[in-house]
């Protein structure tokens, strides 16, 4: 088992997971455009993750105030008329329930966003992406919070899946 030195910066942390794993690479790119020419896609795609929210809460009282009109023709003249939104949270609000779970879950190295354990419902490829997040945060946590037997206990435990996914299993040193 070879060491992987995981980034502890949030931003490096980031671009490390999209590095090592295809589908947040391109699901990022979705929203944020082609990582090499956006340094901050971080940002964006965090920011694309709360304004989601606020676009939600937005055409709710929206619809509150001007209630959806029969036929085709009302309806989109009414739909153009709703809150606008920027691209990226079009992009997200776009996505799959499984495809947003993923991208908030990248979202949290950016920022405060809403994800909860119940996010947690992911495919054999977001299994993987979900240790490898696992394997950031322990990373960013200091070692003296880890008893020295179980130092990479967590990394070693999750290998499994990211094995399966990525190849070779390396564990986390400190």
């Amino acid at each position: 088992m070879t060491v992987l030195d995981v980034p502890t910066d949030a931003y490096a942390a980031a671009d490390w997971l999209a590095a090592r794993h295809p589908w947040v690479r391109q699901l990022v790119e979705r929203i944020a455009g082609r990582i090499e020419e956006h340094p901050g896609w971080l940002d964006a795609v965090t920011a694309a993750v709360n304004g989601h929210l606020a676009d939600a809460a937005a055409w709710e009282a929206y619809e509150a105030r001007h209630p959806a009109p029969d036929g085709d023709a009302a309806f989109w003249e009414w739909h153009a008329q709703g809150p606008k939104v920027s691209p990226e949270v079009r992009a997200f609000g776009v996505m799959s329930s499984g495809e947003k779970r993923l991208i908030r879950l990248v979202a949290t190295l950016g920022g405060r966003v809403a994800w909860s354990p119940h996010d947690v419902s992911f495919d054999q490829r977001g299994a993987a992406v979900l240790a490898d997040w696992l394997a950031i945060v322990h990373a960013r946590l200091p070692a003296s919070l880890y008893p020295a037997a179980s130092d990479d206990a967590l990394v070693v435990r999750l290998a499994a899946v990211i094995d399966a996914v990525n190849g070779e299993v390396r564990a986390v040193s400190r």
